[in-house]
């Protein structure tokens, strides 16, 4: 991929020109750079007289980098995100964050884009740092916690969840709702008024075992009328 370095060609810091290579099309180039056709046309108004060719120039979005994050965390942006719910949601001031971030288009975050959260404890970013009490059993964290398997274990990388160890410090990331797999296992339809613990009995299996075949599903998940789930085969 090769720019141009006339940083003239663009409208502002949030831009960058692009040389078009071989094959490239409109529509790629879009694609390319995290916008659409419309978007291009409007950095590019010369466009809609003109016929792409190889070695124009054009002015393209910039390609967002990953930030300095001294004394914080990295956050990804999903769908739906901007720096002002991130914000009220972190409980930061928006103008903490923005300095943070100095290089990101507030109008145009993309999915994907990391972005940097200020004064966010290292190891449990995000998260609740918790301690591991006598007796307790897997199925016990993730329905005190209401998580699924796969955002303990993604949270706690040196967490063995087939050995629980008390005293042992476990990072509570916040929610974060998947589809479950359904490999190895058969579906099934959450009725009203059933729980996990009602499905697991129904089904002759232990919560924890449902948990397990369910990595992407949290224990309130089995409230829900009509939630898909997947029973182990046994």
């Amino acid at each position: 991929m090769i720019y141009r370095q006339d940083q003239n060609l663009c409208p502002n810091k949030f831009t960058m020109p692009y040389v078009v290579q071989p094959g490239d099309t409109l529509n790629s180039i879009a694609a390319r750079f995290g916008t659409n056709l419309v978007g291009l046309l409007e950095l590019n108004p010369m466009l809609r007289l003109r016929t792409l060719t190889e070695g124009m120039s054009l002015c393209v979005p910039r390609v967002p980098e990953r930030p300095s994050c001294i004394n914080g965390a990295y956050y990804t942006i999903v769908e739906g995100d901007s720096f002002y719910n991130i914000a009220l949601k972190y409980r930061l001031p928006l103008n903490i964050l923005l300095e943070a971030n100095p290089e990101a288009n507030p109008y145009d975050l993309k999915v994907g884009q990391e972005i940097c959260i200020p004064n966010v404890p290292a190891g449990c970013p995000f998260g609740t740092v918790v301690v591991i009490q006598e007796g307790t059993r897997l199925s016990d964290i993730l329905i005190t916690y209401n998580l699924s398997l796969n955002e303990l274990v993604d949270a706690n990388r040196e967490f063995n969840p087939n050995i629980i160890v008390p005293g042992t410090e476990l990072c509570i990331p916040p929610e974060n709702f998947q589809e479950c797999d359904t490999e190895n296992s058969r579906e099934y339809i959450i009725k009203p008024g059933e729980s996990l613990a009602t499905v697991a009995v129904a089904h002759n299996i232990s919560p924890s075992a449902l948990l397990t075949a369910n990595p992407n599903l949290r224990p309130s998940n089995f409230l829900i009328s009509g939630t898909r789930v997947c029973v182990p085969n046994v």
